[in-house]
């Protein structure tokens, strides 16, 4: 922790009476956001750094709340500078779903997991959330600046852009007629970790917004980090459709198609923020998650006849043969 910001972190840690020869670094995550481990009275907490200029701690601390009041184990808050964007959590441990899941845990973990999805919809206040539905261009221009524009060197003299965004639109209309409800926005298998209660834990949640009630359901069973068979996801899919009541949702074709849509508007998306994490911040490591996430919306495209348009359009730009390369 050599900056001044570490050192002001540091400080304000040493003030509150943590251990500031015990500061150990955690893994980040795809934000702007640091975090660290400390010790207080034997204790372990989790600190987060939250720059008030690029993250938005406000938020946070609202729907952690939220989720509490939900019975979903989410941290702990401690002490907390606003100004600052300091924050100290309760410690869920090391055990992410990323690091647990394979086909022998992968039932049991995700059978929680579903869970935790079923409590946030049936009790998480969402009513001063702001709406998805206001958000989907935005995230479609991440894939087509950040993806095609400076990764694939695709540009508005190619031609292309015009009909691409005439189908991106044609999904976003689409899914802002999906039932809504409290959406993590992010619930996969990095965000979860196993823990001896309430299991999940679940953490990376500042984003939530309101939205369709199958975007956390494919953000977890069409997981962009790990990958899972085609019966597994149906079983798992069936599975949580038994759980809900939405009126909207009695014919599960119906909710099954929402679920492939939410993931192509997702996955579309999560392409472009991997492209946006590699020529922005400088985070390579995100570029190999590329291929697989890309695998889920050539399936998606090739599924349904309504999708021809954009499959014929990335297939026009071969697509699939350069992200294989």
């Amino acid at each position: 922790m050599g900056s001044d910001r570490q050192q002001k972190l540091r400080d304000w840690l040493g003030e509150n009476s943590y251990e500031k020869s015990s500061i150990a670094d955690l893994s980040g995550d795809a934000s702007f956001r640091k975090y660290y481990r400390v010790k207080k009275n034997n204790l372990s907490y989790v600190v987060m750094d939250c720059p008030p200029d690029k993250e938005n701690l406000n938020s946070f601390i609202s729907v952690t709340e939220k989720l509490r009041d939900a019975k979903v184990n989410v941290p702990e808050l401690f002490e907390c500078d606003k100004e600052s964007g300091f924050l100290v959590l309760s410690d869920l441990g090391d055990d992410l779903y990323s690091r647990k899941l394979d086909s022998e845990t992968v039932y049991c973990l995700y059978t929680d997991a579903l869970e935790a999805i079923v409590k946030i919809q049936a009790n998480a206040d969402y009513s001063d959330l702001e709406s998805f539905d206001d958000l989907y261009e935005e995230e479609n221009n991440l894939f087509i600046d950040w993806f095609l524009g400076n990764h694939l060197k695709i540009n508005e003299d190619d031609g292309y852009l015009d009909s691409i965004n005439t189908e991106f639109n044609k999904l976003n209309e689409f899914l802002k007629n999906i039932p809504k409800t409290f959406v993590h926005r992010d619930f996969h298998s990095r965000n979860l970790l196993v823990t001896d209660t309430n299991n999940p834990g679940v953490i990376d949640y500042q984003d939530a917004v309101i939205g369709p009630i199958t975007y956390d359901l494919v953000s977890l069973l069409k997981d962009c980090y790990i990958t899972w068979d085609d019966g597994l996801i149906e079983d798992m899919l069936e599975s949580f459709f038994t759980r809900i009541k939405c009126k909207e949702n009695n014919n599960i074709s119906d909710f099954r198609y929402w679920f492939d849509m939410t993931g192509l508007q997702r996955h579309i998306k999560a392409i472009g923020i991997f492209s946006r994490l590699n020529y922005r911040d400088k985070k390579d490591n995100y570029l190999k998650d590329i291929p697989r996430t890309y695998t889920y919306v050539e399936k998606t495209l090739k599924k349904y006849k309504d999708l021809t348009n954009l499959d014929e359009i990335f297939s026009e730009l071969h697509l699939l043969e350069k992200i294989s390369v």
